[in-house]
């Protein structure tokens, strides 16, 4: 089989779609701190490492390809990265909704925290968590797993198959079910918590009807949610993680 150039560079071009796609929203990766020539090298550079593994693979679909057909297949690629990217960004979002929960359940609602992760400001800690489940994720060498994900991603979605729709909304529907009960699951005990206080309190105002105990114990019950999310912080970053590798080792799907 005679190979040229073309066909080189058009095989490593939809294996930048695929990764570029994935790297736009991967947690870590697409940080709006991060500046975009830094990503678009990020990406250029993780294209050339696999380019050497993939090509062969790549490279049999696309000889057999027409000249219509490689215009769907580039919006094919770039469909499948943002789909790994997204179902990544999921758990961290699982994370922050879980923290902003928390958030109201403790008193910090109204307090606005400082943009790191994200572009808009959130609660102290949204910024708090997500900041340090990105810092774990690039510790423990999970984007290095992403990076493993998007590979073996084409044994499952190759290029030369079509887009299947249902089977993407299938997953990200999976992934979408598994991160909403992992944000429940991190703010269970403050939400116990908080309902727990405010019957209190409510109970409180009902014997003392003088005393503003809603008012007058807002430190209190700040210090105290403090003090539970202290005691549970490395559980809750554990079951965090565990969950986002747990993803990652099925291969992204």
């Amino acid at each position: 089989m005679t190979v040229n150039a073309e066909d080189v560079a058009f095989c490593v071009f939809l294996l930048f779609c695929r990764v570029g796609g994935c790297i736009i929203l991967a947690p870590g990766l697409s940080s709006a701190r991060i500046p975009m020539q830094i990503r678009l090298l990020v990406a250029i550079a993780i294209v050339l490492a696999v380019s050497p593994l993939l090509v062969g693979t790549v490279m049999t679909d696309v000889t057999v390809a027409i000249s219509e057909r490689r215009l769907s297949m580039i919006l094919g690629e770039s469909t499948i990265g943002i789909m790994i990217g997204l179902m990544g960004r999921l758990f961290l979002l699982g994370l922050q909704f879980a923290a902003n929960t928390i958030s109201g359940t403790i008193g910090l609602a109204g307090i606005p925290g400082v943009a790191l992760e994200e572009g808009d400001s959130g609660s102290p800690l949204a910024t708090l968590t997500s900041s340090a489940a990105v810092m774990m994720i690039l510790a423990l060498g999970l984007h290095i797993e992403m990076l493993k994900a998007i590979v073996e991603s084409y044994a499952i979605v190759p290029v030369s198959a079509a887009l299947d729709p249902g089977s993407m909304l299938e997953d990200f529907t999976r992934v979408l079910a598994e991160t909403s009960i992992l944000a429940v699951r991190l703010a269970a005990p403050f939400i116990f918590y908080g309902i727990t206080i405010n019957i209190a309190l409510g109970l409180a105002n009902r014997f003392v009807p003088q005393i503003s105990f809603y008012h007058a114990t807002t430190g209190l019950v700040m210090l105290v949610g403090f003090l539970l999310f202290h005691l549970l912080w490395t559980d809750w970053m554990m079951i965090f993680i565990g969950s986002y590798e747990s993803w990652l080792r099925v291969g992204g799907f």
